[in-house]
């Protein structure tokens, strides 16, 4: 498996790298997300959080893929999550 950058854009705003890749995979099936992002985070030097995948597009018939993805520069935060017990009794008790 051969990976090419060819193209790599500093997002300052979003605090990411946007990455276009041409992946090379004669005789091998469409690499998984799941494997590219490791393969990204280690070539990058990041954790596995800070790559997503948009997409991989595979050419018909030449063994080879475009991939976009984005490498964010700090991890994402978890989302916040109110448990749902707490918001009911809450609604209740408000005087109508």
């Amino acid at each position: 498996m051969e990976m090419n950058v060819v193209e790599e854009k500093q997002n300052p705003f979003f605090k990411r790298k946007d990455v276009k890749l041409g992946l090379k995979h004669l005789g091998m099936a469409t690499p998984s997300k799941e494997s590219l992002t490791k393969e990204l985070a280690l070539r990058y030097g990041v954790d596995e959080l800070q790559v997503q995948i948009n997409y991989i597009f595979p050419q018909k018939g030449l063994g080879e893929s475009l991939i976009s993805a984005k490498i964010l520069d700090e991890k994402p935060a978890a989302p916040v999550q109110e448990a749902k017990g707490e918001n009911v009794e809450a609604q209740e008790n408000k005087p109508a």
